[in-house]
């Protein structure tokens, strides 16, 4: 079994829900953007999910497809979410490699096929690691303010609709809450697009480990 783990996580704004394990697009270059020409590369300015505020280094990694979808699709497999490649990444920024589809009218190279934005975190759309994975273990930093940090299984979550889970705060240097999900089974049943957290307070932090068979 192999992990996938990052830097430590951050809320970015309070009661704005992020992906657990994921980030969100600020700046689309060139400044043409997703409405640019087809064929024409893109590269993706991240937000600041990670506390160190190198998403794009420390969540992603080059030749890894990721799913790049808008806070606005309730899934995935919609208009508004789709497949994309990670070609390189550099500081906060990654670029996307050409699908495998060609545009046949341009023909040229297609990097994304449907339209998307880039703003703060909720208008941005969200780019996560497109990852199944065995079992999932977050573990709520201490010295939170809290009070607690919620867990679902929705971008549309809330306290009380789509939470599978919340962990409340404890002191500074206290042994931190955690949440395993502890369901280990062939075949990864877990998506890492379907996990989403925010929480009451910005600039409470959380770690995230990925079991991987």
């Amino acid at each position: 079994m192999a992990y996938r783990t990052s830097g430590v996580f951050q809320i970015s704004q309070a009661n704005v829900v992020q992906p657990l394990f994921g980030s969100w697009v600020t700046a689309v270059s060139p400044a043409s953007g997703f409405a640019g020409p087809a064929g024409a590369a893109l590269t993706l300015t991240l937000g600041t999910a990670q506390n160190s505020g190198n998403d794009a280094a420390q969540i992603f990694l080059p030749g890894e497809r990721a799913w790049l979808v808008d806070p606005s699709a309730t899934k995935f497999g919609g208009v508004h979410g789709e497949d994309v490649m990670i070609a390189s990444i550099l500081n906060n920024t990654v670029t996307l490699g050409p699908k495998t589809l060609v545009s046949r009218s341009t023909n040229s190279y297609v990097f994304t096929e449907n339209s998307h934005v880039a703003g703060a975190l909720g208008v941005g759309s969200y780019l996560i690691p497109k990852l199944l994975i065995n079992n999932f273990l977050v573990q709520y930093e201490d010295g939170g303010t809290g009070p607690f940090l919620y867990l679902g299984n929705s971008m549309l979550m809330t306290d009380v609709l789509y939470r599978f889970f919340k962990i409340g705060t404890v002191s500074l240097n206290d042994q931190p809450g955690y949440y395993n999900a502890g369901m280990f089974s062939p075949g990864n049943p877990f998506d890492v697009s379907e996990l989403w957290t925010y929480c009451a307070h910005q600039g409470d932090k959380y770690s995230v480990s990925l079991n991987i068979d």
